[in-house]
């Protein structure tokens, strides 16, 4: 990836006279690698501190190969992968169109050097030691297979504003929270010649995330997605990464057809029945979307797995009963939620100590009561915030002193805060969101009315009634409601969902303004149970 610190050329672009490649390539490549088992040996040989800077999660053969076989279909002439690690899709294209002239760039030059070795190359391809995004190439391509790097936003590092100048290229509004395969993604389109094809395999949680919304926009406003083959859940496709996977079958078109088509790909779904899909022989398999309505729908995720949502009578969008916000963000866990030992052996006032919850196994039931919280402080977990309201004491002093030696006001959050040791405010939430959960989402009535932290999110029901808060929790818990939220959900591998507080809003939830006073008591009733 690009690096503070390289110079700029007049377009923003980062100079490749600092690549990261101008060492002698023969001192890049592993010693122990065996071109006969490239990845796995790259994989043995290479550092997983390494292969995690460079974001390196290496495609399977048999869903290579699938790629491949899209690209190959058209005959290309010549095929880019624009981050090709130890060169699966290059040696896997190779066998299908043995013409083809290949480019492989990576950034990293060990990986690069591990697919010059492995793929049996001619003198007509080229590898290229540069970050994809900043190459200054104008060559654009017939077919191009990739697996971009899977790279967050706050690990990117570029001495420009990227998402800016991606924004510019690809006529859309890009999120700074995008994750790098957007960019990657972007720019693999802008490189396909016209009628050409590009396979690209990433996390399927853009298909729900809030990110993922300019993406969508583009592939389906330029008419370049014809296929999007999304795993299921349960089908974790890589073994190292905690994330599932969605392949686009991209191809540049002459006419916008205004549809796609997908493939639900469950976890007993063989890649031999997907390949018959592709090929018009498993026809249960594929569905059609109309590209402008897909691009009015904000989560992918439910659609492509059921099929379109219909309407539900008497549902409302929580964000008509209840309003939403991420819990406290300390900043430090560590040094502000403490433990009542803790507190004590630093003389941290009662005044100065708010209580709040911090882990989601804290919190294991739909109830939070005062006594789960009374047995937490019996038990010396964390469950107290360091949220200093008046002038510290000395040995309050004492442990802020502490902090400023461990380096506390320099943290990210901590320095944009005056001063540094200053609490985010929080009314206590009447309903906790669990962040992450497994199978279904997690609502919890705090009947404790104690705060919490970044590990669930608040939600604030718009009626202050005594039973309105609980009926709304009884709600959300339900199966019915349950099958609307898991829509709303980020997924990732192992069925792990996550949410966020806008997300929750979108939540189709039944219309408690429209139940009666002896309804809303029973529902809150049933979720004091």
């Amino acid at each position: 990836m690009g690096r503070p610190g390289q110079k700029l050329d007049r377009l923003g672009l980062a100079s490749q006279s600092t690549s990261l490649f101008d060492q002698p390539s023969a001192q890049t490549l592993p010693a122990a690698f065996d071109r006969n088992s490239p990845e796995a040996s790259y994989c043995a040989s290479v550092p997983l501190e390494h292969r995690k800077r460079y974001a390196q999660f290496f495609t399977p053969q048999p869903i290579a190969r699938l790629m491949a076989e899209w690209v190959a279909a058209i005959a290309p002439a010549t095929v880019l992968d624009p981050a090709c690690g130890p060169g699966i899709f290059p040696r896997v294209l190779r066998e299908l169109s043995p013409a083809a002239r290949i480019t492989a760039v990576d950034v990293d030059a060990a990986a690069l050097e591990a697919c010059r070795h492995s793929l049996p190359h001619t003198r007509r391809d080229r590898f290229v030691g540069t970050d994809f995004l900043l190459w200054k190439d104008s060559d654009r391509f017939d077919g191009i297979l990739a697996n971009p790097p899977y790279l967050r936003h706050h690990d990117i590092h570029y001495p420009f504003d990227i998402f800016d100048e991606f924004s510019r290229r690809g006529g859309v509004r890009l999120s700074r929270l995008s994750n790098i395969y957007v960019l990657f993604v972007i720019e693999i389109c802008r490189r396909l010649k016209p009628g050409g094809r590009a396979a690209i395999i990433v996390p399927g949680e853009w298909t729900n995330a809030n990110f993922g919304g300019a993406l969508k926009r583009y592939l389906l406003s330029n008419g370049l997605l014809r296929w999007l083959l999304y795993f299921s859940h349960a089908g974790k496709q890589f073994e190292d990464a905690l994330t599932t996977a969605a392949i686009l079958l991209v191809e540049s078109p002459a006419v916008r057809l205004g549809t796609f088509q997908s493939v639900y790909v469950e976890e007993d779904c063989t890649l031999e029945r997907v390949r018959a899909a592709l090929e018009g022989s498993q026809p249960e398999l594929v569905r059609t979307f109309d590209s402008d309505a897909m691009s009015a729908e904000a989560k992918w995720d439910a659609i492509l797995r059921y099929g379109p949502p219909q309407p539900r009578p008497g549902f409302v969008p929580l964000s008509e009963l209840a309003t939403s916000r991420r819990g406290i963000a300390t900043g430090a866990n560590s040094f502000f939620h403490l433990t009542p030992v803790e507190a004590r052996e630093h003389g941290i006032r009662p005044g100065n100590l708010l209580p709040c919850i911090g882990k989601a196994e804290d919190a294991r039931g739909a109830i939070f009561s005062q006594a789960d919280f009374d047995r937490l402080l019996a038990r010396n977990r964390r469950c107290l915030l360091f949220d200093l309201r008046r002038t510290p004491n000395a040995r309050e002093q004492a442990y802020l002193d502490e902090g400023v030696r461990r380096g506390l006001p320099e943290r990210f959050l901590l320095a944009a805060r005056k001063p540094w040791y200053t609490m985010e405010r929080r009314e206590p939430a009447p309903i906790w969101a669990a962040v992450f959960s497994r199978g279904t989402l997690r609502f919890v009535l705090n009947s404790a009315g104690v705060a919490n932290l970044s590990t669930f999110h608040c939600l604030y029901p718009r009626n202050a009634g005594a039973h309105f808060a609980a009926a709304l929790a009884a709600c959300l818990n339900s199966a019915e409601v349950q099958s609307s939220a898991l829509q709303q959900s980020r997924v990732y591998g192992g069925g792990l969902r996550k949410v966020e507080p806008r997300d929750l809003l979108a939540i189709q939830v039944p219309d408690l303004r429209l139940a009666s006073n002896e309804t809303i008591k029973r529902l809150a009733a049933q979720a004091l149970k």
